[in-house]
């Protein structure tokens, strides 16, 4: 039951249910119920409640997003139920202060969904629950996710539809100004051939017709990296859905011939910012924290969410690194106009949620 106030809720949606097998050794059936709702009006907040004749929830509420004001989106990857405790506060506290439009996680998910028979997964969404049902809370997969075929990804979620397989796993959506696009780095890290042929394809069409002023691409696997040891990112299955091989196309000459603007991932559990790269060059310019017209997409590793084996900064940075930090945090995004873009670090580990590298992406 919805409506645009919480004291009357008139319009209906009936779900679908559907029933799915948890992977573990008992194999627990747990249900999902998925409802759509029409008649949404941009700019307006709409009031909720869900259940059955037996039993109802508590009255929640969303705001119909409107294109004409900046968009608001938090982004991270690698945040685990217990350890990610402290970015899950913050990420609540700013929910209810009106802070964000979207929050976007982008892969490894509960450390895992699938652990003590699905139990995890059940604790994690209660855990995130008082901000995913205040706000779209859009997932792909991580490598913690690929278990069983993708099974907890695949049911317990309801992403946007992509036309091939609509199971969640890859997909785009417009908010406002911005086109945002999901992809799936475990197709190439698993070694799914035609899935990960299929999702090329769809890319393909996706960026083609996409008609949006700033595009942002987001997967699990990062490409580009500082690490410990001085060789920076270069995992051959890390790197095979950037340089692909005889079977497996690449994906980063496609997203620099489409002009896309930002990528970010995880995967790695601390927080990098790059210089604007391709092929493994960076494109530096006189303020690291300010870039006009970059003439590739700027890179975001952002994974130190929160998990059980976080990683300080490194002291080895490559020649295309801009900012590396070691506290636990989130990303966030702000695109104000046609022309402007900004994001900055949330430090979750600081009670107050300290902001660090402010970075601002301009562009005629």
């Amino acid at each position: 039951m919805y409506g645009l106030s919480k004291d009357a809720l008139r319009w209906t949606a009936k779900a679908t249910t559907t029933s799915w097998k948890d992977q573990g050794s008992h194999g627990y059936v747990r249900y999902t119920h998925r409802a759509t709702m029409t008649k949404m009006v941009p700019g307006d907040t709409y009031y909720y409640k869900v259940g059955s004749s037996q039993d109802m929830s508590d009255v929640y509420h969303f705001h119909q997003p409107d294109p004409t004001q900046p968009l608001r989106a938090a982004i991270f990857g690698d945040l685990s139920v217990y350890k990610g405790a402290p970015s899950i506060k913050q990420l609540t506290d700013a929910t209810h202060d009106n802070h964000f439009d979207v929050i976007i996680h982008i892969g490894d998910i509960a450390y895992d969904l699938h652990d003590d028979e699905g139990n995890r997964g059940d604790d994690y969404m209660n855990a995130v629950q008082p901000f995913a049902a205040y706000v779209p809370y859009m997932v792909f997969a991580g490598n913690h996710e690929s278990d069983s075929h993708f099974n907890q990804i695949i049911n317990r979620f309801t992403m946007p539809k992509n036309g091939v397989y609509d199971n969640n796993l890859f997909w785009s959506f417009d908010y406002g100004l911005t086109h945002f696009i999901g992809l799936n780095s475990e197709y190439y890290a698993e070694i799914h051939t035609k899935e990960a042929q299929a999702q090329y394809k769809w890319l393909q069409a996706d960026l083609a017709k996409n008609k949006a002023q700033w595009t942002i691409v987001m997967f699990h696997r990062p490409w580009y990296c500082s690490t410990k040891d001085k060789g920076g990112c270069n995992d051959y299955l890390d790197m095979l859905s950037r340089k692909g091989n005889s079977e497996l196309p690449g994906l980063e000459k496609l997203l620099f011939d489409h002009k896309v603007d930002m990528v970010l991932y995880g995967h790695k559990h601390t927080y990098e910012r790059m210089w604007p790269i391709y092929d493994g060059t960076g494109y530096k310019s006189s303020d690291s924290g300010h870039i006009r017209n970059a003439k590739a997409p700027v890179y975001i590793l952002t994974g130190s969410a929160g998990c059980h084996t976080h990683e300080g900064p490194s002291d080895a940075p490559q020649s295309f690194s801009a900012t590396r930090l070691g506290q636990y945090g989130y990303t966030r995004l702000k695109v104000y106009n046609t022309t402007h873009l900004s994001t900055y670090f949330v430090d979750t580990s600081d009670k107050v949620g300290n902001f660090m590298d402010k970075f601002y992406l301009e562009k005629d």
